[in-house]
């Protein structure tokens, strides 16, 4: 009977390959480039959170943390420092928890306060940022919020509407404030398969879009989906990566335990969707670890989802724009370097 044992063995042993295989993504890079930050620095006093190229100019964002204003704004490609704007405060023009909405054009940078619901537009000069638009967008569903929120067809937010035990990625057009379209989790499965243990941070995602193409970069799935917008639809064209998510790590009260979430291992620290191509930081390291010291590897991928490039940074950077046309990544890390803007030729 030691041959049957053998041939249950082998079963075993293949079927858990394949299942494997489903939750790994398998990637050959062609081109792998070794790259060294030039250091710029940065004068200004501020605690940087992202970094936004513009066509002529480069805008950091401060936390606000004990600051006055939340964004810094430098000329491009020289990075001058110009002036600061979007005051800390509950005034006129004054945000408390400003994030970038992403895929505007020109020299147009879009925000939105989590804590008041105002989205704003703005056009920058050399001088000053003048407002445009302003409206209150606010959420019909007091247990969802918008996040990762990108500018589709001038009129249109491709929006993330999740709260902590569910979601979905939304179209909704910016002036009349209706939902046009919505697609739901990709992993439909997982909330019931884990029960009262499913948070949404499981399978959550950055949105990147570029014109009315987009990209999607999961943290804890190995797994990049591209898509685009036509005729006021969401539609997700191409994956690549893993098939299924893999075995998490759950929430404990001791984070040394081997239940704790901050054992999970981060896939895309962040991601940027450019004209040609998509750039993804990936980490492959521990939540926690990540989270201390940023990813150092950037993934070039075709819309496609053809890999093409894999670019090692001699600095692990948190947050990064890329400019296509001169091969160029901006990019932060204010962990290690608070004072320094690095750029990478590529």
């Amino acid at each position: 009977m030691k041959w049957f044992n053998l041939l249950l063995l082998s079963f075993a042993m293949a079927a858990t390959l394949s299942c494997a295989d489903k939750s790994k993504a398998v990637k050959t890079f062609d081109v792998v480039k070794n790259l060294k930050a030039e250091q710029i620095p940065i004068s200004e006093i501020l605690n940087i959170n992202n970094i936004i190229k513009l066509e002529n100019y480069i805008v950091l964002q401060n936390t606000g943390d004990g600051g006055d204003y939340f964004y810094f704004v430098y000329s491009y490609p020289d990075i001058r420092f110009l002036y600061s704007f979007a005051h800390n405060g509950r005034g006129p023009e004054e945000y408390l928890m400003p994030s970038v909405i992403k895929n505007t054009h020109g020299n147009v940078i879009g925000l939105r306060d989590h804590a008041t619901d105002v989205i704003a537009f703005y056009e920058l000069s050399d001088t000053a940022a003048h407002l445009k638009f302003s409206k209150t967008f606010k959420t019909p569903d007091i247990n969802r919020f918008f996040w990762e929120i990108n500018v589709i067809e001038d009129s249109l937010l491709l929006v993330k509407h999740q709260g902590y035990n569910t979601g979905a990625r939304e179209l909704w057009n910016l002036y009349n404030g209706t939902m046009m379209d919505s697609i739901g989790n990709s992993f439909p499965k997982l909330p019931h398969k884990m029960g009262k243990n499913y948070y949404s941070i499981f399978d959550d995602y950055l949105i990147s879009a570029s014109d009315n193409r987009f990209v999607i970069s999961y943290n804890f799935i190995d797994r990049l989906e591209m898509g685009e917008v036509i005729d006021g639809k969401i539609q997700l064209t191409e994956f690549t990566g893993a098939k299924q998510p893999p075995k998490f790590h759950l929430y404990g009260d001791d984070t040394s335990t081997e239940f704790s979430i901050d054992r999970n291992i981060v896939t895309y620290e962040n991601v940027y969707a450019g004209k040609d191509y998509i750039y993804a930081l990936y980490s492959g390291k521990r939540l926690d670890d990540t989270e201390a010291n940023h990813s150092s590897s950037i993934e070039v991928y075709t819309w496609t989802g053809e890999p093409l490039q894999l670019l090692n940074l001699d600095t692990p950077i948190a947050y990064f724009a890329v400019d296509e046309q001169n091969r160029a990544i901006y990019a932060v890390n204010p962990e290690i370097h608070e004072d320094k803007l690095l750029k990478y030729i590529f």
